[in-house]
């Protein structure tokens, strides 16, 4: 069994034709940076568009890629970030169409809309936090990142990130308990 290469390695493979390189990159960060998009757009579907968009610019951009010692996720999460932004500015600007007038059909509405407003509140309160907190809070824990992946990614010390982690935290708390 050959070992896990590096994410260099992959880069260089995957810039020279190498199909499988490919493949590994996304096999090792596709589920994470689904994770990221879908906790800031919210739906599965445009979720899964966006992820695969940002599987896309990266293929079309391997050739201008420079490894700089960043992980390559570094350059996939900024790829998920201006596209998720792009998409929001976007949908910000389209009418919103009622409810009521939507004639689909769901299993469990009522758990559905439950879940869907539970979010709904969260992003809302998400939004009050500082940029900084938000990016922090949205790596840990719907990138599933660690504390110094996060620090490397940022280019801050693991000290700030925890205090940043930690003030977000406490702010979405007193947020979420007075709105309840």
């Amino acid at each position: 069994m050959q070992p896990s290469l590096s994410d260099s390695e992959l880069i260089v493979r995957a810039k020279a034709g190498d199909d499988m390189a490919f493949a590994q990159i996304y096999e090792r960060y596709s589920k994470a940076i689904y994770r990221y998009i879908y906790f800031r757009v919210g739906e599965s579907d445009l979720a899964e568009d966006l992820q695969a968009e940002v599987f896309l610019r990266m293929f079309e951009g391997l050739d201008r890629y420079e490894d700089r010692g960043w992980p390559i996720s570094a350059w996939l999460y900024r790829i998920a970030h201006d596209r998720t932004v792009d998409t929001i500015r976007r949908q910000r600007k389209r009418p919103q169409v009622p409810l009521e007038s939507w004639g689909g059909a769901c299993d469990g509405p009522e758990l559905e809309i439950d879940a869907r407003l539970d979010y709904e509140e969260i992003n809302r309160h998400m939004r009050d936090l500082t940029d900084d907190q938000r990016q922090v809070i949205y790596m840990r824990f719907m990138a599933d990142m660690s504390i110094q992946e996060v620090a490397r990614l940022l280019g801050r010390t693991e000290g700030a990130i925890k205090a940043l982690q930690h003030r977000g935290l406490q702010s979405l708390a007193r947020r979420l308990s007075a709105s309840v």
